[in-house]
């Protein structure tokens, strides 16, 4: 796939608030989208100490489903680290199996390749771009990219892979780095990305990276505003960037934190919270628990609608949700945790899409 201006690569742990976002997006927005799809690890049972599923029920749904959710369209596909080197009940490895899955449902899926992988899974990736002749993802981190071998490094694994410069798509992924003060850092990955060995000639070239916090733990009732460091660092690495240097696309991780960290549900009462996206802050409304009190989220809903920032209900499907929820009409209510943060990353989506319009998007 090639990316064009203005496309957004949001990262995408493959979980039902993240699928049923993009499935409820417009095709006009979906044809500006180019997800990176991660198989998220499995989930921990604290009751009984143990993964909540084998290999092959965790993975096994998943080309199914991506075919309902995202049909034919491009995208990339990573697998969380903790499951690559999986064997499924048939013997194949887990890389394997998901793009022979795919495969028969004529997807458009790129595989993702890392400095880290080990050779098993190397081999894997190299088997499915043999197969599917559509290439390969590199996603790097900054560590990675900082170090003085690193373009050497991608020459190998790319040997390894059998695959060209021309036919990869390299990602920078930054993780959630401390963004400010924007210049310095600007400074640094300019300085960084000026040292690879053929920027040009990529498929595609991106970096993405959240400033979305692990926890809101900070943010306390009604709520607050914490600001979209990612996005105002973009705008000052685009300012940074030398006129003859590649610019990138802009990916990000909607309003999820990438860091996974398996957590005992039944020992904490998650609030009830919208997150929405503005220019350059994420806005949270906040109450207590959830489940000690649903109801509130109609109190947030209308607090949201009357506040001067919310768009609309035409914006996105979650805005839509959210005007009909402060109203308390039929078929929209309090729902669940899933769902809002379903409708979060939809209008977080849209919003992206807007900014990237407005911005002129990359050449």
């Amino acid at each position: 796939m090639k990316l064009t201006a203005n496309m957004y690569v949001p990262v995408l742990k493959w979980r039902q608030a993240e699928y049923q976002a993009l499935f409820r997006l417009s095709d006009a927005a979906k044809d500006r989208v180019a997800p990176l799809v991660v198989i998220p690890p499995i989930e921990f049972d604290f009751e009984t100490w143990a993964p909540k599923k084998t290999v092959q029920n965790h993975v096994e749904p998943f080309a199914k489903r991506y075919d309902t959710k995202w049909k034919s369209r491009p995208a990339w596909v990573d697998i969380d680290p903790t499951i690559q080197s999986s064997i499924m009940d048939g013997g194949l490895d887990v890389t394997t199996h998901v793009f022979d899955e795919l495969r028969t449902h004529k997807a458009n899926a790129v595989p993702v390749a890392s400095l880290d992988h080990s050779v098993q899974v190397a081999t894997a990736i190299a088997g499915v771009i043999a197969k599917d002749h559509k290439g390969v993802a590199l996603r790097v981190r900054m560590e990675h990219l900082m170090r003085p071998d690193f373009s050497a490094r991608v020459a190998t694994l790319l040997s390894f892979l059998k695959v060209n410069i021309s036919q990869t798509d390299l990602i920078i992924d930054l993780g959630s780095p401390a963004y400010e003060p924007y210049p310095a850092f600007a400074g640094a990955l300019t300085a960084a990305l000026a040292s690879i060995s053929g920027l040009h000639d990529y498929r595609n070239f991106v970096v993405t990276g959240t400033a979305y916090p692990e926890s809101l733990k900070d943010i306390t009732p009604p709520g607050g505003d914490l600001e979209r460091h990612d996005w105002k660092f973009y705008q000052a690495l685009l300012s940074a960037l030398p006129p003859t240097m590649r610019t990138p696309n802009f990916g990000d991780y909607t309003i999820v934190n990438p860091t996974f960290v398996a957590i005992d549900m039944r020992m904490i009462k998650p609030a009830g919270k919208i997150i929405y996206t503005n220019k350059n802050q994420w806005t949270v409304k906040k109450g207590g628990a959830f489940r000690n009190n649903e109801a509130q989220m109609h109190t947030h809903c209308d607090s949201l609608v009357k506040s001067g920032n919310f768009r609309g209900g035409t914006f996105s499907d979650g805005d839509k949700y959210i005007e009909q929820c402060a109203v308390k009409a039929v078929g929209y209510g309090p729902s669940n945790q899933t769902r809002w943060k379903e409708i979060a990353i939809s209008h977080h989506t849209m919003h992206v899409l807007e900014d990237l319009a407005k911005l002129g998007g990359p050449p």
